[in-house]
């Protein structure tokens, strides 16, 4: 049976508060970060000034990251190079893209469409002030790291040896990217990253995506951390 070709490629732009924006990948490459020379400008200290791209490569796309500081993430695993497949979601800071190929048997969600001709900016919207962020922490219990102790102030955490990760591991044969902490809103999950050691929570291997509660252990390449997140009525009134 001949497979039906995508009409059109779109990347539609999520961004908590703000209304949904599309972009049709008609170029070559197309690049996302925080620097004014990028195709898709985000206005957002979590992303890097150049923090990842979208390469055409015959009719395939990929998503590269740029060794940025907080990491690019499809699906919830972080990433340095992977090819897009429909629906797929990407993760940069606090911005969610879903990638989507159109075929004239279907249509996906509609959203206003933005001409990469012209610089399309994306600007951060700040959480309320009646809903403060927790900022959770993850203390060392064994492993060779460079801290005791981190708090997870990032969007995007990775537990790995890269320049530029949140929890910094040590040792020889420590991996680039082990392990992943995404932070949304109150909310901290880990996923398993590059790595092909194993994540373990209390104990128990975890494949795919982790919701975190206080307390919880958590075991990858070599480590052992705890980790900590302070109750949501801790210095709150209502």
């Amino acid at each position: 049976m001949q497979k039906t070709l995508p009409q059109s490629v779109t990347l539609l732009v999520k961004l908590q508060g703000q209304d949904s924006r599309s972009i049709e990948l008609t170029h070559e490459t197309i690049t996302i970060g925080r620097k004014a020379d990028n195709s898709l400008v985000i206005e957002d200290p979590a992303v890097s000034g150049h923090h990842a791209r979208i390469v055409k490569i015959q009719a395939v796309f990929f998503l590269e990251d740029l060794m940025s500081t907080n990491g690019t993430a499809i699906n919830g695993r972080a990433i340095t190079r992977h090819q897009l497949h429909d629906t797929d979601v990407i993760t940069i800071g606090r911005h969610r893209l879903v990638f989507q190929e159109l075929t004239a048997a279907g249509t996906a969600h509609q959203a206003p469409c933005v001409d990469l001709n012209h610089t399309m900016v994306l600007k951060r919207m700040d959480p309320t002030p009646n809903e403060p962020t927790l900022i959770a922490t993850v203390v060392v219990i064994t492993g060779k790291t460079d801290q005791p102790e981190y708090s997870l102030m990032k969007q995007v955490n990775v537990i790995g040896s890269q320049d530029g990760s949140a929890i910094r591991l040590t040792g020889w044969f420590a991996p680039k990217a082990a392990a992943i902490i995404a932070r949304r809103g109150r909310n901290y999950s880990i996923s398993h990253a590059q790595s092909t050691k194993p994540l373990l929570i209390n104990g128990i291997q975890v494949m795919g995506q982790y919701d975190l509660k206080d307390g919880d252990h958590i075991e990858v390449a070599g480590v052992t951390l705890r980790f900590s997140v302070p109750s949501k009525t801790n210095g709150t009134t209502h």
